[in-house]
């Protein structure tokens, strides 16, 4: 079928209009070579059929598009998905967000009263625009209006922003001439709108002398055209942005809406007119008359008692009697209902990128994987929505009442949940972890911050593990060294409380030239010096003296409870350890980095940071952070063993 055969006239009037274009382009390249010193392209208007389809449209676009809004509000596959996202786009509002670190708030302050009530109707910016986002996905085509009052301020033509409406994309056509051009067919005077002129030109109502502007939309208002300049009117496309119109998305899913109408009057009648039977009964048989009157005893017999069985009787003289069952009605389940109505509301929410966990189907959450990557395809849809409102309404909106230290922006509507933020603060903490393993060091960037905004600060130099573990292992020697120190210190005391005087340390047991001491501490064991210092077997021990195996797991678990949290025993009392002092005094997660000489000073580090805890007999007395001597000579490091020297930091504390 060709165009032609419904047009005739099309074809000639096309090469008419062709051969017309040339000759006016003809004539314009030999003006501009005619000795100018500038020269211009032509300019392109539509192509003549696509202008002449778009002309003669008009006359009908106003019942199509109604049409597809009827069908966009009456079915229910179509109309929730758009809801969906309309909702989730505006679902936390507008935000203010400051473009300089001193913004101007006097403008601010004046948009933000209007917006609450900007047209005549009392709606709010935000109820306008949730209006002109549903025109952009059902017709593709979203006009907004900002209606301005003009004023003459000498030479300078000044504009204030009196309203702002949603335009129905019924009423909007966009003026074009012949040609195919916009801005090009009629030309008014912002002061003076009544006075309509067909080229450019000064304004003469009243002496006005101001230059005509171009008109770019019409918008057809109480059986008359209301002409609009381009800065007064937004018009944003989505599916199929084009020069003029879009291309609405509801035209490619326009019989599977007709079938889902249809589906629903099938089923109004199926269930609630009943027009006709849903089945009939057929029985062959030589005496109708009979059949008739054992049927009317049957239907007596039912109403008196409704348990009643009935009995039928088919005459079969001609060997031909039966009974059949015509069914007049299918089913649900013999038509396949649900899963082709299921099937065709999927094919529709996808033209809009609705997944079916945001339409409330139960088969949709089958799984963590597969409900994340529909809540991930639904916030793509809804980020791209925003993006075509932040980038064609907000600039033009805050450029039409001068707003420039300030941007309104729609705040993405998925949040975080609490367990994703600890989540991720786990991951960080084990990334820190790892690093710090490798020699690195952290040190926080902003004090004062919540915790799932804390950020850290990379320094140092990655340590080799050959070297990490020369450390480690020179620390714990350091470490066991001052214990041992502080036990024999402490073993002193004691001998000198009880009279030791100082006859050094004990003998070693079975010594027959035990001192009196020596005795005395064997005499005060479990055994009472009956084994001679021999750990004993069970050949020693009587049967009260044998270790009970649930006491002995008890005192395990619970020595291991007190070193956990730093405490040790000391000659059957609780004492804390250096980490248990240090834990106490808030430093949760000390690393120990040396221990001086005399063991007196320890050197660790908290989260990055260098401190140096003062070490006395009841354990840490004070910390304070660490200060280094820059100017501290290096210490040679012998050929044979190639782990770095331990630092004395005494000197430097």
């Amino acid at each position: 079928m060709k165009l032609s055969e419904y047009l005739p006239e099309v074809p000639q009037l096309a090469q008419q209009l062709t051969n017309l274009n040339q000759q006016i382009d003809m004539m314009q390249l030999m003006k501009g070579a005619s000795g100018a010193e500038t020269g211009s392209a032509p300019s392109i208007g539509l192509d003549h059929v696509v202008n002449t389809w778009v002309r003669h449209q008009m006359a009908y676009r106003q019942q199509l598009v109604m049409d597809l809004q009827t069908i966009v509000m009456s079915v229910q596959e179509i109309r929730s998905p758009l809801n969906h996202i309309t909702n989730e786009v505006f679902r936390r509002g507008l935000e203010w967000k400051a473009l300089t670190d001193n913004p101007e708030t006097e403008t601010k302050e004046a948009l933000e009263k209007f917006l609450k009530n900007c047209n005549i109707f009392s709606q709010s910016f935000e109820e306008v625009m949730r209006q002109f986002h549903f025109d952009l996905n059902s017709i593709d085509d979203a006009f907004l209006y900002l209606a301005k009052e003009y004023y003459s301020d000498g030479d300078v033509l000044r504009s204030k922003v009196k309203e702002i409406r949603r335009l129905n994309p019924a009423l909007v056509e966009f003026d074009l001439d012949t040609a195919g051009l916009p801005k090009n067919a009629h030309f008014i005077c912002p002061i003076h709108r009544e006075e309509l002129s067909e080229g450019p030109g000064t304004c003469e109502e009243g002496g006005c002398k101001r230059e005509m502007q171009a008109v770019m939309y019409k918008y057809y208002h109480r059986n008359q055209h209301m002409y609009m300049l381009e800065h007064e009117v937004i018009h944003v496309s989505k599916f199929s942005p084009s020069e003029t119109y879009g291309w609405s998305p509801i035209l490619t899913v326009f019989e599977k809406g007709l079938t889902l109408i249809g589906m629903d009057k099938n089923l109004y009648r199926y269930f609630f007119e009943r027009k006709m039977p849903a089945s009939m009964i057929m029985v062959t048989t030589d005496d109708p008359e009979s059949l008739r009157r054992e049927r009317e005893h049957i239907a007596a017999q039912t109403r008196i008692d409704p348990n009643f069985i009935p009995m039928v009787a088919v005459s079969a003289r001609s060997q031909r009697g039966r009974v059949d069952l015509v069914r007049l009605f299918h089913t649900l389940q013999e038509m396949d209902y649900l899963p082709v109505r299921e099937e065709i509301r999927e094919r529709i929410a996808a033209m809009w990128g609705v997944t079916p966990a945001w339409q409330g189907a139960p088969e949709a959450f089958g799984g963590l994987s597969t409900q994340t990557q529909q809540l991930v395809v639904m916030s793509r849809v809804v980020e791209s929505d925003q993006r075509l409102i932040h980038q064609k309404v907000i600039p033009a909106l805050l450029d039409a009442f001068g707003v420039t230290d300030w941007t309104l922006e729609l705040p993405n509507p998925e949040e975080k949940a609490e367990a994703t933020k600890i989540s991720f603060i786990q991951q960080r903490s084990q990334v820190m972890q790892t690093m710090s393993q490798l020699g690195f060091m952290f040190t926080l960037k902003e004090e004062g911050v919540p915790m799932e905004d804390a950020e850290f600060i990379i320094s140092g130099d990655m340590v080799p593990a050959a070297q990490m573990q020369a450390e480690q292992q020179a620390m714990q020697l350091a470490q066991q060294e001052q214990q041992y120190q502080m036990a024999q210190a402490q073993q002193q005391m004691q001998e000198q409380q009880m009279g030791g005087g100082e006859e050094g340390l004990p003998a070693p047991p079975g010594d027959e030239g035990a001192t009196p001491i020596q005795a005395m501490l064997k005499a005060d064991g479990k055994f009472e010096g009956r084994t001679a210092g021999r750990t004993p077997d069970w050949h020693d021990k009587a049967p009260n003296e044998e270790r009970d195996i649930d006491e002995y797991a008890e005192a395990r678990a619970k020595k291991a409870e007190n070193r956990q949290f730093g405490y040790k025993e000391v000659g059957g009392a609780m004492n804390k350890t250096w980490m248990g002092d240090l834990m106490q005094k808030g430093f949760s997660s000390p690393v120990v980095k040396e221990v001086s000489a005399d063991g007196t000073k320890l050197w660790f580090l908290q989260n990055g940071v260098d401190y140096v805890a003062d070490l006395g007999m009841n354990g840490v007395l004070a910390i304070e952070k660490a200060t280094f001597n820059t100017t501290r000579p290096e210490r040679p490091k012998t050929p044979i063993d190639n782990t770095p020297a331990v630092l004395d930091i005494t000197e430097d504390i």
